[in-house]
């Protein structure tokens, strides 16, 4: 839930109805913790309007607009399958035999130009492979 915190109940219950006043939907007010709660799913530009307009209200009020950060837990990212190290330089001299040498040299080079860290497994032994090769050749 996004939340608008207010200093105390009565200031909540005033900036709830100048809300309401407004036109801002889905205000739910929690009395016991001097909050304005909205659903997370909100629309950013909605929010950003919401925003605008609660600092305008506090400002009248001698009251200052604070941000703060929640972190909540992460949803797993799924869990990358390592490859067997055969299989994967099987795959890749069976796609570097099919490249010709005018080919290989322009993979070699687009593969050069990119971070490691940006590289699958795949794509790391097939640069290993094209290197190898290049220095075969001279």
């Amino acid at each position: 839930m996004r939340e608008i915190e207010l200093p105390s109940e009565e200031l909540a219950e005033e900036l709830q109805r100048h809300l309401k006043e407004k036109r801002f939907i889905g205000v739910i007010h929690d009395e016991s913790r001097k909050t304005i709660q909205f659903p997370d799913n909100m629309n950013s530009l909605l929010w950003s309007s919401i925003k605008g307009t609660v600092e305008k209200w506090g400002k009248g009020r001698s009251l200052e607009l604070v941000e703060s950060l929640k972190l909540q837990p992460r949803e797993p990212e799924p869990a990358q399958e390592r490859a067997d190290p055969k299989e994967l330089q099987a795959e890749v001299k069976k796609k570097l035999d099919s490249l010709t040498p005018q080919s290989a040299e322009e993979r070699y080079n687009y593969l050069q130009s990119k971070p490691l860290t940006e590289l699958s497994d795949a794509e790391i032994e097939e640069r290993i492979a094209l290197a190898q090769r290049k220095l075969e050749k001279s």
